[in-house]
């Protein structure tokens, strides 16, 4: 047996950032001035858009890679000279009022491109506005400075990391199996291997985030945990930000936490169409229980789905709906409301406190800041992986076996990187995504989203046909981000932000989409397209979260749809559900990429077998969300995690 590598002598400490320069020009930095003016103006409760905006905004992009400054110029040049053709200036050159008319238009409009980009524009200054403890105090919310001391790594497993970006000198490692990956299905299948006493080797492109690194606040955690600054977007009808992890844990590190099974007839679904006919509800029982017991998943304590769970459940149970808590991988909850920006206490049993320390006391390895580029096959078969190290220097790890798991965005790119599996039709193919939406209301009661869990409730009612129904809380700096309007509109709202709940639901997506190189190295370029049915599945879905929330005692409630930007009787909900609305009707966003590796018997459909092994290259593994069939119709991790832990005891096997 192979034996892992020990940490290596030429590791130094991580030389001290430099200062940089502003990200923006003056011009550029006025055009933000300006917008952030025209967004939140004058005379309201809040402060209004200026130069603390603009600031923010600038410390979140600084660091940015080229391709994403490119974007962001691009948006803000785009909002800047869209004034012209109806004002004949550019936008920073009219007066605050006229410039808040203009974007008030454009939000108003009915021109979807034109709502698209005021979106794209105005969501991150948004976000840098709102996420400040002026504002907090402003609408009496919790400060994210509240937040309880973080608690200690443990010594005993970090010792087993290698920081890529502290390595001086090119590396190369030996081992069983490499594994490329630490997010659902990475992680838990190295613990499998290393479990088995297989020497194992983890790769992860991004950086172990200590606890004490954890702040809650949105804009620092966005930066540093979500892959591109959460600049991910599907191109399509609509376009729809989508959302994934980058660093020790992947995305597990920054979802709700929520821990579903799957439902039978998705099981059904693989054996009639791909044939799986080894899945089903009974054979992936004992895989389940083994993840439910190392997240030691539970129901949320319904205290702490706040007060959006309070009013949900009331709502629910007057139309006769079945409700209740979600199931949990946080049993130590305290409900301080940012696990989608890194649990500070690791009471989230996300993979970076689970299944990768348990790897590692095991005896497996971890290099973070490593991005693999390079798969070594001989013959066919699969015989390590070489990588680019944070610090520019090369790593190679031999190894008997590779496993991919960068996650369902970044593994066909990775494959392509490496030169194999490119015959496959289904190579980055089959994007399926659980298209989200949501629906606010306004209550007389004290709802105080900024404590709660983020997504502590679910109305299970028509999970069987495809719509579930999940939320919680979310900070107001997301809030503003979810309401497409801007100016005195959007102030008022948000001035109302402690009476203020939000509830979405996601479905069982028949669009498919692909996800391709992107015109920078490592980042993906995806298109996907909401087909009418999913409309009309998202349409059908609002309206009953909208008796919901009256049911419930709502003043107002606020499904944001063109034509129906607010509503208050059952009558008007009527009017929605009559209403023949288009897929760029809906504010979708999305969570749970699946499928574009996607495993089955048929190499023409498929890009790896029941055995997880791909169908060109022998020893070559792939063990995360891509392999995964089709949607689930819930949150995917306890799949994501039960399979991986298969695809661990087969590669054990295959190993012999």
């Amino acid at each position: 047996m192979a034996a892992a590598v020990s940490l290596p002598d030429s590791v130094k400490s991580p030389p001290k950032p430099a200062r940089r320069t502003p990200p923006l020009s003056a011009r550029e930095r006025r055009i933000v001035r300006a917008l952030a003016a025209a967004i939140v103006p004058p005379g309201s409760v809040f402060e209004p858009g200026g130069e603390g905006t603009l600031q923010r905004f600038e410390r979140w992009f600084d660091g940015a890679n080229p391709f994403q400054m490119r974007i962001i110029k691009s948006l803000l040049w785009a909002g800047e000279l869209s004034a012209i053709p109806s004002t004949g200036r550019p936008l920073s050159a009219l007066s605050p009022e006229r410039a808040a008319r203009f974007l008030e238009e454009w939000a108003a409009s009915t021109m979807l491109a034109r709502r698209l980009l005021l979106r794209a524009v105005a969501s991150p200054i948004k976000v840098a506005h709102f996420d400040d403890p002026r504002v907090f105090a402003t609408v009496s919310c919790k400060s994210f400075h509240e937040y309880k001391p973080p608690v200690a790594e443990p010594v005993r497993w970090t010792q087993q990391i290698t920081d890529g970006r502290a390595v001086e000198a090119d590396l190369d490692l030996e081992c069983e199996v490499v594994v490329v990956g630490t997010g659902a299905g990475g992680a838990a299948c190295a613990y499998e291997l290393a479990s088995r006493g297989r020497a194992v080797v983890l790769l992860e492109e991004g950086d172990l985030h200590r606890r004490d690194k954890f702040g809650g606040r949105t804009q620092p955690m966005i930066k540093k945990l979500y892959r591109d600054q959460g600049m991910t977007v599907a191109l399509g009808n609509p376009g729809i930000p989508l959302f994934a992890g980058r660093g020790v844990g992947g995305t597990t590190t920054i979802n709700s936490g929520t821990c579903y099974r799957a439902p039978e007839r998705t099981f059904r679904r693989w054996r009639e169409q791909q044939g799986l006919v080894g899945y089903s509800s009974q054979t992936m029982d004992p895989y389940y229980a083994r993840v439910e017991a190392m997240l030691r998943v539970e129901r949320a304590r319904f205290e702490l789905t706040g007060g959006v769970g309070r009013v949900v459940a009331r709502g629910a149970e007057k139309l006769g709906m079945r409700h209740g808590p979600v199931n949990r991988n946080a049993p130590d909850c305290d409900g301080q409301g940012v696990c989608c920006f890194g649990c500070p206490t690791g009471a989230k049993r996300s993979t970076d406190v689970s299944y990768v320390p348990a790897a590692l006391e095991r005896g497996a390895q971890l290099v973070t800041a490593a991005r693999v580029d390079g798969i070594e096959v001989v013959a066919g078969r699969a015989r390590g992986v070489t990588a680019r190290l944070g610090s520019g220097k090369r790593l190679r790890v031999k190894a008997e076996a590779v496993v991919v798991a960068g996650g369902t965005l970044m593994t066909p790119l990775v494959l392509r990187e490496a030169g194999v599996c490119g015959g496959s039709p289904a190579l980055g193919k089959n994007l399926t995504i659980h298209p989200a939406c949501k629906t606010m209301a306004c209550f007389d009661e004290d709802i105080d989203m900024a404590s709660a869990i983020p997504q502590g409730y679910a109305i299970e009612e028509l999970a069987e046909e495809g719509i579930m129904f999940e939320g919680g809380s979310v900070p107001i700096e997301i809030v503003a981000v979810s309401i497409p309007w801007v100016g005195k509109r959007l102030t008022d709202l948000l001035a109302s932000y402690r009476h203020l709940a939000i509830f979405g639901f996601m479905i069982e997506d028949g669009a498919r989409g692909e996800v391709r190189p992107g015109p920078v190295r490592g980042s993906p370029f995806i298109t996907y397209n909401l087909t009418q049915d999913d409309a009309d599945k998202m349409q059908r879905a609002t309206a009953i979260l909208c008796n919901v929330f009256l049911a419930a005692g709502a003043t107002k409630v606020y499904p944001m749809i063109p034509g129906m930007e607010e509503l208050s009787t059952v009558e008007e909900i009527r009017k929605l559900s009559a209403m023949r609305l288009t897929p760029g009707a809906f504010d979708v966003t999305a969570y749970h990429p699946l499928g574009t590796c996607r495993m089955g018997t048929d190499p023409e459909t498929s890009v790896v077998g029941p055995d997880f092994e791909t169908h060109e290259v022998e020893r070559l593994f792939v063990a995360d969300g891509s392999i995964v069939p089709g949607p689930l119709g819930v949150n995917p991790q306890l799949t994501i995690m039960a399979m991986a832990l298969q695809a661990g005891e087969r590669i054990d096997k295959r190993l012999g």
